[in-house]
């Protein structure tokens, strides 16, 4: 199987946006701010393309300190299990290469993420209770350079 991470573009959004409901039903980013996304990180929103299909998709940005934040990653059910997660986290990490410090937030008990982060050079630097409001606790990873 042949797979190509590429910047995201407008023509992808319908794609990106029933994956990430399929991905994360619970918390997904929307249409509105998924398209927004595209505008203002077009080197570090992603997407892995395989036969035309948008297989997964990674979103990282930089914050006001300077530090990098890969807030979504995401492989479609089907797609998963191949490897695409991966490619997908190293080409996002790349795009923060200039940033010192990359985080991001992962549910707790998400294992599989977690040990992919870990492989990646991440360790877990707290856990943030209600992190997005009641119930909705987060790890937070970090990664230095």
């Amino acid at each position: 199987m042949s797979v190509e991470v590429r910047p995201a573009r407008r023509g992808d959004l319908g794609a990106i946006l029933a994956l990430e409901e399929a991905t994360f039903p619970e918390e997904t980013y929307g249409e509105i701010a998924l398209r927004q996304f595209i505008d203002l990180f077009p080197t570090r929103f992603l997407v892995a393309e395989s036969a035309e299909t948008v297989a997964g998709y990674a979103l990282g940005g930089i914050d006001d300190a300077g530090e990098g934040w890969l807030l979504s990653l995401g492989v479609s059910p089907a797609f998963q299990g191949q490897g695409i997660g991966t490619r997908l986290l190293g080409a996002v990490l790349a795009a923060l290469d200039d940033a010192p410090v990359i985080r991001l937030t992962v549910l707790p008990g998400n294992d599989h993420a977690v040990a992919l982060y870990e492989k990646n050079g991440f360790s877990t630097e707290a856990l943030r209770p209600d992190y997005y409001g009641p119930g909705q606790d987060r790890l937070v990873m970090v990664r230095t350079r």
